[in-house]
């Protein structure tokens, strides 16, 4: 009980710090943006043993259908965390960004798995929010991870149609500042001294509604360029023995 008081209070005193930033995510528009199947289905399938961390885990967290011993959710919306603790065995109001690894480490423990869905994104510093996760797994431990691509030949479509400008896709980046090529996501993942072992995506239209995603030999297609023809990045990374042997020392 006194860990769960501690990073409780944590968060409350980052709240009261940066009321604007945690407000932002107080009115995100939640039911305008339900996880896609497609999501459910990944992150499903790569889970594996008996813990779990699900951060920024939202109003309609990406691992409610999925059943370990421990699951642990954590957001920066009061809103999020009154609809979503109820699908975890607990769940802390903190800004990961903003708590020292230690503390998170002493306090929650290390996890088997760790996932962030479309939450890296809205990071300024993604790269640090890796590292964390680095540290908070345990041997061979996943780290399952869903981005939006901001390159998308749709998006850059969208712009060039209205003088440079989001229309179609305004609302779905407004709060996206990280918008980064799978390049520059697997050079943080190699960084933080995990490794990729799965990747896949969601393909994109060009216009709206045109071609579908369910179009045959369209997904086929889109693996030419996923940079371009994605909508969004799925990867499972991995920790390897020899970093958690190194975090030892």
């Amino acid at each position: 009980m006194e860990q769960t008081l501690a990073l409780q209070q944590i968060g409350l005193i980052q709240a009261k710090a940066e009321p604007a930033y945690f407000v932002r995510f107080e009115n995100f528009p939640y039911d305008d943006w339900k996880p896609a199947r497609q999501r459910y289905d990944f992150v499903n399938a790569h889970v594996k043993g008996n813990s779990l961390l699900d951060i920024g885990c939202g109003y309609y967290p990406i691992t409610e259908e999925v059943n370990v011993e421990r699951k642990v959710g954590i957001d920066v919306s009061r809103r999020a965390a009154e609809k979503a603790k109820k699908d975890f065995h607990q769940f802390y109001f903190i800004d990961i960004t903003q708590t020292d690894k230690d503390l998170l480490r002493s306090q929650l423990g290390t996890f088997d798995t760790v996932v962030a869905s479309e939450v890296l994104e809205h990071l300024e510093n993604p790269g640090a929010t890796i590292d964390k996760v680095a540290y908070l797994l345990n041997p061979r431990g996943r780290f399952i991870v869903t981005v939006p691509n901001g390159n998308s030949l749709a998006g850059n479509i969208d712009k060039l149609r209205n003088n440079g400008e989001y229309n179609r896709f305004k609302l779905y980046h407004r709060t996206h500042i990280s918008l980064l090529k799978t390049q520059k996501w697997e050079a943080l993942f190699k960084n933080a001294g995990l490794e990729v072992i799965a990747f896949d995506f969601r393909p994109s239209d060009l216009v709206e509604g045109f071609p579908r995603e369910t179009t045959p030999g369209w997904k086929t297609f889109c693996r030419l360029a996923p940079n371009y023809f994605a909508h969004q990045y799925f990867y499972v990374l991995e920790k390897p023995e020899n970093k958690f042997l190194e975090e030892a020392k």
